[in-house]
């Protein structure tokens, strides 16, 4: 099947704004926002800590939501 024709297609995980909820990905994924967040905030003057803000917001959403999806599913 080519990649194209699964854009737009339910994916088979559950996922939290389209990012994976395994605990292994999301481990990974969040460790990556973090250090992104680190980043934007070190690189970008006082007007854009607006952005890391959001990503540090954003992981800590992806956190809780993996977290209660392990809880959940005994992972």
């Amino acid at each position: 099947m080519d990649n194209l024709e699964t854009l737009g297609a339910e994916p088979e995980y559950p996922t939290f704004k389209g990012l994976a909820l395994e605990p292994e990905t999301a481990f990974r994924q969040i460790a990556t926002l973090i250090e992104a967040g680190l980043i934007i905030s070190v690189i970008d003057g006082e007007d854009k800590s607006d952005l890391s803000d959001c990503v540090f917001i954003l992981a800590r959403q992806y956190a809780e939501a993996a977290h209660d999806y392990a809880m959940e599913n005994g992972k």
